[in-house]
This record gives C-alpha cells, sequence and structure tokens, in this order.
C-alpha cells in the first residue's frame, strides 16, 4: 500500500545489537579500560598456558565477550585465554557480573518500550523491535548511515523510522552511557532486520527497504551470513552444489523439503527475503517447551563416577524447574561434549582446537522425579560414549504437560515417594540448592550457574 505522499507502509521491524556488549558495559563503568582491548570472562581463575592448565588438572576457562580493540587482534568470544594472550599480550581479563549486564538490559528495555509495545529480547544484547505505523521509504533501497554525531531529537514524527533508530541511538548514549554503542538493522522482516544490523558494525545503521534490494544484499553474502544457516546446514548445502543464494534462489521447495525436511521452507524463502517470523514480546508469557541444564566441568574426566554424580545432579536441578512451573515430562535428552582436541603445530591457533560431541533423546513415562530422568539420562550416555574424556554434558526434558491428579500415581509407595520430594523442595527452596540431596551427591562440588547470555532463567520487570 502507498500513502499520500508516495510512501509504502510495509511491516517495519528494527534489531537493535549492542556492540561488544558484555566488554562495552565493563568499559563504561570504568574509565580506566576505556580504548583497551579487554576481555570478559565467567570470572574463574585463569590458567595462562596450555602447560599450566595441564599441570592445574585441564582448569580452564574461556573469553565470554571482546571489546571492540581486542577483537582487532583476533580475540573471538569462546577463545580460551591463553589462546587470546597470545593474539594480544596486553589484553586486561575482568571477571564477568550478570548482574550488571541485566540492569543495563533493563535500562535499554526501558528506552525501547517507548517506541512501540512490540519489543521482543532476543538475547541479554538484542532486541527485535516493530513499528506498526512507520513507513519505509519506497524508494529508499539499502542505507547505510553512521553519523551518530548528527542525531536527532527524540521528540519525533511517528512515521519517519530513521528518526527513530537515530533517536534510539542518541537515548542510549544520554541515558545509559556515552561508551554503550548499538548497531540497528531496518528491514521488513526479522530475518533481514538482523542481517542488516550485522552488515555494519560497530554503531551502524542499514536499512534494506525491499524485497529487490534484500536479495541484491543475499547475492554478495556467504550463505551462513544468515541467521538460521549455521555450518552444519551450509555443508549440506554445499555437498549438492549450492554455495550461494542465487544457487539457492535455483533449487525447487520440493527438492529442498526433500533433503531438508520443513526446514527446507524456511531456506527457500530465505533466499527471496520472506520471512513471516511474528514479534513476542517480552511481557507476554511464552509457553515452556523444554527444561533444561548444562554444565561445564572445571576439568577434563572420563571418570565414570563423577560424570554419573554431574548427571544426577543436572536431573536433580530439571526435576526441581518442572515441579515449580508444575509441569510433567517424557521426552529425556542428553548431550556432551568431549575434550578440547588440539592438532600437532595448529594448538597456536584457536581454529586448531574442535570440540567433538554427541546426543541422544528416549522417551519415557511422564515425571517430574529426577532419579526417573536420571535413569533415562544414564542409559542415554552409556549408549553414545566412547569413554573419551569430556568437558560439557547437558540433560533436558521435553514434551511437556501439566501435572494434574491424573498423572499422581494411586500406590502406596509412588504416595510416600511424591512426600519426601515435597518435603526436600520446601527445604531446599529455604535453605538453598542441594541443602538436602542424594547420599551419592556428598562432597560434591558446587555447580554454580553463570551468566545466561539469552536470559532463558530471568524476566524483566518494567
Amino acid at each position: 500500500m502507498v500513502s499520500g505522499d508516495g510512501r509504502r507502509r510495509i511491516r517495519t521491524i528494527l534489531h537493535v545489537d549492542f556492540n561488544s556488549y558484555f566488554a562495552t558495559v565493563e568499559q563504561q563503568a570504568n574509565p580506566r579500560l576505556r580504548g583497551k582491548p579487554i576481555g570478559v570472562t565467567g570470572g574463574d581463575r585463569m590458567p595462562a598456558s596450555p602447560d599450566e592448565r595441564a599441570s592445574r588438572g585441564g582448569e580452564r576457562t574461556v573469553i565470554g565477550a571482546a571489546s571492540v580493540e581486542a577483537k582487532k587482534f583476533g580475540v573471538k568470544t569462546g577463545m580460551q585465554i591463553w589462546e587470546a594472550k597470545k593474539l594480544c599480550p596486553q589484553i586486561t581479563i575482568v571477571p564477568g557480573d550478570s548482574d550488571k549486564y541485566l540492569e543495563t538490559t533493563k535500562k535499554f528495555l526501558n528506552i525501547l518500550k517507548d517506541y512501540s509495545p512490540y519489543l521482543e529480547v532476543f538475547s541479554i544484547d538484542e532486541v527485535f523491535l516493530e513499528i506498526p505505523t512507520s513507513v519505509i521509504p519506497a524508494n529508499a533501497g539499502i542505507q547505510l548511515n553512521n553519523s551518530a554525531n548528527s542525531l536527532l531529537d527524540p521528540r519525533l514524527r511517528g512515521d519517519d523510522i530513521l528518526e527513530i533508530a537515530k533517536s534510539i541511538k542518541k537515548r542510549i548514549k544520554t541515558e545509559i552511557g556515552e561508551w554503550i554503542t548499538c548497531s540497528i538493522g531496518i528491514s521488513y522482516n526479522k530475518l533481514l532486520a538482523k542481517l542488516a544490523g550485522s552488515l555494519q558494525k560497530p554503531d551502524g545503521l542499514v536499512i534494506i527497504a525491499n524485497q529487490k534490494e534484500a536479495i541484491k544484499v543475499l547475492d554478495k553474502l556467504e550463505l551462513d551470513a544468515v541467521c538460521g544457516i549455521g555450518p552444519g546446514i551450509k555443508n549440506r548445502l554445499n555437498k549438492l552444489g549450492i554455495f550461494n543464494f542465487k544457487q539457492l534462489r535455483e533449487a525447487t521447495l520440493d527438492i529442498l523439503i526433500f533433503y531438508f525436511k520443513s526446514y527446507g521452507q524456511f531456506l527457500y524463502d530465505c533466499s527471496r527475503g520472506i520471512n513471516h517470523a511474528p514479534i513476542f514480546p517480552f511481557y507476554e508469557k511464552e509457553e515452556v517447551k523444554s527444561i533444561g541444564h548444562r554444565h561445564t566441568t572445571s576439568h577434563d574426566t572420563n571418570n565414570l563416577e563423577e560424570i554419573k554424580q554431574l548427571l544426577l545432579k543436572l536431573t536433580e536441578l530439571v526435576a526441581r524447574r518442572l515441579r515449580a512451573k508444575k509441569l510433567v515430562g517424557r521426552t529425556v535428552h542428553c548431550w556432551f561434549r568431549y575434550s578440547f582436541h588440539l592438532r600437532g603445530e595448529e594448538m597456536q591457533l584457536h581454529l586448531g582446537g574442535v570440540f567433538h560431541g554427541d546426543g541422544m533423546q528416549v522417551t519415557i513415562p511422564y515425571t517430574c522425579d529426577g532419579l526417573e530422568i536420571f535413569k533415562a539420562t544414564w542409559k542415554i550416555f552409556h549408549t553414545i560414549w566412547n569413554g573419551d574424556k569430556i568437558r560439557t554434558v547437558g540433560v533436558s526434558i521435553s514434551n511437556l504437560k501439566s501435572e494434574t491428579p491424573q498423572n499422581l500415581s494411586l500406590l502406596p509407595e509412588s504416595a510416600v515417594q511424591e512426600k519426601i520430594i515435597q518435603a526436600i523442595d520446601q527445604i531446599n527452596n529455604k535453605y538453598g540448592e542441594f541443602t538436602l540431596q542424594r547420599g551419592i551427591l556428598l562432597g560434591t562440588g558446587e555447580m554454580k550457574r553463570k551468566p545466561n547470555p539469552f536470559l532463558a532463567d530471568r524476566r524483566f520487570k518494567l
């Protein structure tokens, strides 16, 4: 539809992505860190070299976020500390502070919700915002804008999307901090808005106005430049002789569905700049589809007793969350990653290390009992584990439904077990996780929750 001033009214989505978020928040809080290469970690002790790591039982930590300055040296998220120091000896390591990042996130969400109620939190440092009354000029094409110094007054016209984006940038700097920057992508759907936001960093502002311009942009990019096409999908497409989006458009929908099942529709639409994904406002309670926990050990291990204790602890955590939400589940999934493998001389490079792992799921009767979930998890682990050392394990349960009286057993022994579990939950709720626990877990180390970059375990109160 075209308005009276010649501008076409279409769906308008902004993707706001904060640059090097954890690192810039730390630099904002501590001016002495500004302009310097820093790496933010989860707060673990940091072995300086592979030899030290080995001598300390494989203890490790990784870079959770690198500042813009550190990235120029090749430091990346997920890189081990000793690797980052090889690339950038002057890097400053800062322990992560999840509460600080969450408070900053609340501040920018309070800014963004002034522009539209259609605000979706995609992760702790990026959101989607739909402006229902805005317009994109019909002849806008693709625009690149980095003029952060020419920001306009926040009291702006509701139909000027470019001014809205500039206003957001200005308010973030004035209300949160001058060192905090964000890249904003604007387009007619979520997929293209996110892509636009990735094209010019840091502090970018990019508009992809229509499908014609979207196809031009896609044809200049690698397949995995788009959210939703990872290395695995890219590799499978390459095996089919598809190496770019132009070739992907030449593949028929039937062919893509044959090889990729229902995901073939996404690939077909994606190559044409089509995406109908709705905005899910953060204040709307989403239906829980699965509950899970994972843990990365402080050292690589193939000690069966240690792994057994770890899995039991994870399944107890999963079961406690099920009961807290009054849910039961029946599809148990267990997965793990083997230890970090280095390939000869490639040890000098981050790309030389490869994580391998496996996973499988099984179906059991509906339950919220940690021991029952553990039995299924332990069976899965024994089925797929090859005996090598592992570094990370995870457990989740899906296929959930509400716990009802019909789910409860009438057997006397089951009734007693349910009362015991209820009593344990009450005590642990009052005095802390694992105050009461199974005897096999006595003496095991504390399992601390790490900062969650996707906010899966917290809700905002704005």
